[in-house]
């Protein structure tokens, strides 16, 4: 296996987290308003709504979260491409960090992968929804694309929304574990693609 490839997958997994790093952003220093107070006897307009919430995550936590576990997904890939390993057709995000720590071993930025894939560890707005949908994050390729899954199962994206402080405070975590993650990350591609790098 080609370890540019490695290099190609971690690149494209570093684009995907830098979009859900840059709404985290924006998300936490407007304060992620799920409502407006309106001053009168009228109605805010719903473009002003629109212009209010447009950082909310009423509008958009499915996307961004969708962003931050396909960067996942991609990243678990070129850590085993960079390992020269064949790379199976698995979407499945726990059996990738299966054959992770299987080649890397208990290196830090797998706490990182744990925390966000097993159910136990899932910070607890994310655990709520997998608990309240039936699924696990191994879906999240269509759980946090479509209203149901092929075969047909809701998913309740309604426990996802106008959380108000706590989703400040969950893109708060999901940012400070971002960073730290993809700075290691990137450097054990690094090391282990020096030779394509060069």
């Amino acid at each position: 296996m080609d370890k540019f490839e490695a290099v190609r997958f971690y690149g494209l997994a570093s684009n995907f987290w830098q979009l859900t790093l840059n709404v985290a952003e924006e998300l936490i220093e407007r304060g992620n308003p799920s409502s407006m107070s309106y001053e009168g006897w009228g109605w805010p307009s719903d473009e002003e709504y629109e212009e209010h919430t447009k950082w909310s995550d009423l509008n958009i936590i499915e996307p961004t979260l969708f962003n931050f576990y396909h960067g996942i997904e991609l990243s678990l890939k070129s850590l085993i491409l960079a390992k020269e390993e064949e790379l199976k057709n698995d979407h499945k995000l726990s059996n990738l960090l299966t054959i992770v720590k299987e080649l890397y071993g208990a290196v830090g930025f797998v706490e990182f992968y744990e925390k966000y894939i097993y159910q136990k560890k899932l910070p607890e707005v994310i655990n709520n929804f997998c608990r309240e949908t039936g699924m696990t994050m191994d879906l999240y390729f269509q759980s946090l694309k479509y209203p149901t899954s092929t075969k047909g199962h809701e998913f309740n994206h309604s426990s996802l929304r106008a959380l108000d402080d706590i989703g400040v405070t969950l893109f708060q975590e999901i940012s400070e574990d971002l960073r730290s993650a993809r700075k290691e990350v990137q450097k054990y591609i690094a090391s282990e693609c020096s030779d394509v790098l060069a």
